[in-house]
């Protein structure tokens, strides 16, 4: 679990991980919520893995840090770490460890894959909309959607592909090569 240990309103709040993977961030649908302006909407996930808790930034605004070093890909959390997000300090507190024998959990660096995100059908077609050009009224239009329904698909795009606006999200749609032509 995370105890936030910064100075504000959230001081004192515990976010428990119970599942084997959560997604941290300001969104009220995270599975970890922080409710701070400093945290990304889909900043960090926490996986519990083999007998570990492993962080993994998700490109966030403020970054992921644990104990003073900025989090590149995973990293192992231990009892005690101090893990910030954004300007949020928190403290890592793993219930097991009072029961566990004295050896620290030994993580192997594993190669990041470069997956591509995985996409709705109906995400694909407002991302190959988003790389034409068209606005969200022609794109609900084109969709027989409200344009609120098309605010939020290019949200989960944006989020899915680490992108702050249309621009950024057709660009890494490019790199990760998502569009067939």
């Amino acid at each position: 679990m995370f105890v936030v240990t910064s100075d504000g309103p959230l001081k004192g709040r515990v976010l428990v991980i119970e599942a084997d993977e959560q997604i941290l961030g300001r969104r009220s649908t995270s599975d970890l919520v922080i409710d701070d302006p400093h945290v990304s909407r889909a900043h960090a996930t926490v996986r519990k893995t083999a007998g570990a808790v492993l962080i993994e930034d998700l490109k966030s605004t403020g970054g992921t840090w644990v104990n003073d070093e900025q989090v590149s890909g995973s990293a192992a959390l231990k009892h005690g770490d101090v893990v910030k997000f954004g300007n949020i300090e928190t403290r890592f507190e793993d219930r097991g460890a009072n029961m566990q024998g004295d050896d620290d959990t030994e993580v192997l660096e594993i190669e990041p894959s470069e997956a591509k995100p995985i996409l709705s059908p109906r995400q694909g077609e407002v991302l190959e909309f988003l790389k034409e050009g068209l606005t969200n009224p022609e794109i609900a239009e084109k969709l027989g959607v409200t344009e609120r329904t098309v605010k939020a698909h290019c949200q989960e795009v944006f989020d899915r592909l680490g992108a702050r606006n249309r621009t950024a999200a057709v660009a890494a749609a490019m790199r990760m090569g998502l569009f067939e032509d």
